[in-house]
């Protein structure tokens, strides 16, 4: 499966996949030019309103989901979930939906939970989710394409921001209740206003402070197996 793929080398590199799932409909997550890349049998997953989006471009199954609807692909389930991210794909407003997803494999084994894009607003909807799911692994952002002191700027100075920062991933990490985190939402789409790895390094920084062991920072390629995640080391 992928998660809102960006860039068609690397939409490519993942090879055959059996579904995309998209979080919203943001340029840099539902992203035509990437998701053309794929072999049109993919079942494509999009949130409520985001169907007349992608409808054009030929896919076998198209699919959009609301928080709370589930999908089966190939004995894994899906379960889509709210987030706290703006709605809207050139402006705010109501649709398309913003979502979230948990995914558990075949059987049981091994789950996790990608939250799309999370901004500063009321974070008690992780407390739910944490409580309804038993997480494995959490994919949490910790920036975007600007550096980590602007989105802490906006989170006090403007409207709250539309991205949080390393400091409130690992608070939503904890509210999850899982077991692991792995940072996403950094590095790839970024302006050169400070190093890329900002991000990474604070997230690291903070969670050492805090006494969390548990932050799986994962080169393209590497792989975290979550039938065995107990067994691994932590980063």
């Amino acid at each position: 499966m992928l998660f809102d793929p960006l860039f068609r080398s690397r939409t490519r590199a993942a090879g055959r996949v059996d579904a995309v799932l998209v979080t919203h409909s943001h340029v840099d997550h539902l992203n035509r030019w990437s998701l053309k890349a794929l072999d049109r049998d993919t079942h494509l997953v999009v949130p409520k309103g985001a169907a007349d989006v992608v409808k054009d471009l030929g896919f076998a199954k198209l699919t959009e989901v609301t928080a709370g609807d589930q999908v089966a692909v190939g004995g894994v389930e899906v379960t889509a979930v709210p987030t706290k991210h703006d709605f809207g794909r050139w402006s705010k407003g109501g649709q398309p939906e913003a979502l979230g997803y948990v995914v558990r494999g075949a059987g049981g084994e091994g789950s996790l939970h990608h939250a799309g894009d999370v901004d500063f607003s009321d974070h008690a909807i992780f407390d739910d989710i944490g409580k309804r799911h038993q997480i494995d692994a959490a994919l949490l952002p910790i920036g975007g394409m600007m550096p980590v002191w602007y989105y802490r700027w906006r989170k006090k100075a403007l409207d709250r921001g539309i991205h949080i920062d390393p400091d409130c991933a690992l608070d939503i990490f904890e509210r999850l209740g899982a077991k692991h985190l792995v940072p996403i939402h950094w590095g790839t789409v970024h302006l050169p206003f400070g190093p890329a790895a900002a991000a990474k390094w604070r997230l690291t920084k903070v969670a050492a402070a805090r006494g969390i062991e548990h932050v799986r920072v994962l080169a393209h390629g590497q792989a975290l197996p979550l039938g065995a995640i107990d067994q691994t080391t932590p980063l």
